[in-house]
């Protein structure tokens, strides 16, 4: 086999030059898919992080008629018994910390103009500890940094919120919402400081209280939903199982159910992949068979001199697949170096991409270095060169002897 090899090798060298643009082409496919392929994974991996630590968590807990029937009454679905459940849940292996939420609506004022809101309930400390959560506003601090009592009840207010309603750190406003019996009651709070979802629409609308104000405010003791954040995301479904059978009356959702945007993300990418790698296959075969046509069309005499003295035809044809294998071998191997390097270089470039659809803030640009990618796209173009040589070597193991000895 060696030396059928290292005859391949020869005859691949013999015209460099068309060799070279030939190998650039699988060098060019070989970098475009791996460089694509890394730039999905970041992608994946932000989107997937960026979901858990922004709301969802890992795993949440609901009551089990949750997502199947609509409350006649705010937190007529809620959960109860909150701090037994959180006690049997923070003994599971994996499991970090796990929070409460409130989440619910109402109207915000200052006295002369009012907004409606999408609030959120949260326990400040622990929900810092997951998202890093960082304000807008120079002068504002988070919840229950700023209040000078524990009876003081504060707001953190979207940055389009705070617009609307000409707000800033040390303001009071008035929230008003329905309680769990179905009466109207408001709460005057101070602004503690500003944050940003990075979502225009949703700026407009969100803002976040204390838990105990939230519940405070809706008369109640029940929270919406639990909130559960392992140590690693690749335990989530084995966790969320484990939940599932502590906990069989309740629903449970991991977030890959809840992570519509993430999962609409990764289902283009997936499609863009998809199309580039089917263009590059197409564009590889096409060279690799231009190729192989000339060097046939060049070697025809030499191709019947070959059956004249006793080369089979079968043996005809796998010196030209391996001249195709030799070809994708050195193209795939030059482009695994070239995105490898191509890649680092990105990686420390600082470039920014500008923010996607929806959203106000950007992210770098990085390229993942997946050792799969480089192995799959290094398999696919040998492979390729491989079948793109199948048809011109066919046509060259079929050639009449006495044809091929004529060629001019």
């Amino acid at each position: 086999m060696f030396k059928f090899i290292t005859l391949a090798i020869k005859n691949v060298l013999r015209n460099r030059r068309r060799t070279i643009i030939t190998g650039l082409v699988l060098v060019f496919g070989a970098t475009a898919l791996i460089l694509a392929g890394g730039f999905v994974s970041f992608s994946y991996q932000g989107l997937r992080e960026g979901a858990i630590r922004g709301q969802l968590g890992h795993i949440q807990l609901y009551h089990k008629e949750f997502f199947d029937k609509e409350e006649e009454k705010p937190m007529e679905l809620g959960i109860e018994n909150v701090d037994e459940m959180k006690k049997k849940i923070i003994t599971q292996s994996h499991v970090r910390f796990t929070m409460a939420r409130v989440e619910f609506m109402g109207l915000i004022s200052n006295g002369d103009k009012s907004a409606a809101f999408l609030a959120r309930g949260i326990e400040p400390e622990k929900e810092k500890k997951l998202s890093g959560f960082a304000l807008t506003s120079e002068k504002g601090k988070f919840l229950g940094e700023t209040a000078e009592n524990e009876s003081e009840h504060e707001v953190i207010l979207a940055k389009g919120l705070a617009k609307t309603l000409k707000a800033e750190p040390g303001d009071y406003l008035t929230l008003m919402a329905t309680t769990s019996k179905g009466a109207l009651n408001a709460m005057d709070v101070k602004v503690a400081g500003t944050y940003s979802t990075g979502v225009p629409e949703y700026d407009e609308r969100a803002l976040m209280v204390n838990l105990r104000t939230a519940q405070e405010l809706l008369r109640t003791d029940k929270v919406t939903k639990l909130v559960v954040v392992l140590d690693e995301t690749e335990k989530t479904d084995e966790m969320a199982a484990a939940l599932q059978g502590l906990f069989p009356d309740f629903t449970i959702k991991r977030w890959i159910e809840l992570a519509t945007f993430y999962k609409s993300v990764v289902s283009l990418y997936n499609m863009i992949f998809a199309f580039l790698g089917v263009i590059i296959f197409i564009i590889v075969v096409l060279s690799s068979s231009n190729t192989m046509m000339m060097s046939i069309f060049e070697r025809t005499r030499e191709i019947g001199t070959q059956l004249a003295v006793g080369t089979s035809r079968i043996r005809l044809l796998v010196n030209f697949l391996y001249e195709g294998l030799v070809i994708g071998i050195f193209g795939g191997l030059l482009g695994l170096v070239i995105a490898y390097l191509v890649a680092t270089v990105l990686n420390h470039s600082g470039i920014s991409m500008p923010p996607p659809p929806g959203s106000t803030q950007g992210y770098p640009l990085n390229v993942d270095i997946v050792p799969e990618i480089f192995v799959g796209v290094f398999i696919l173009i040998a492979l390729t060169t491989v079948i793109s040589t199948i048809v011109p070597a066919l046509k060259a193991s079929r050639m009449k002897i006495v044809d091929a000895l004529g060629h001019v």
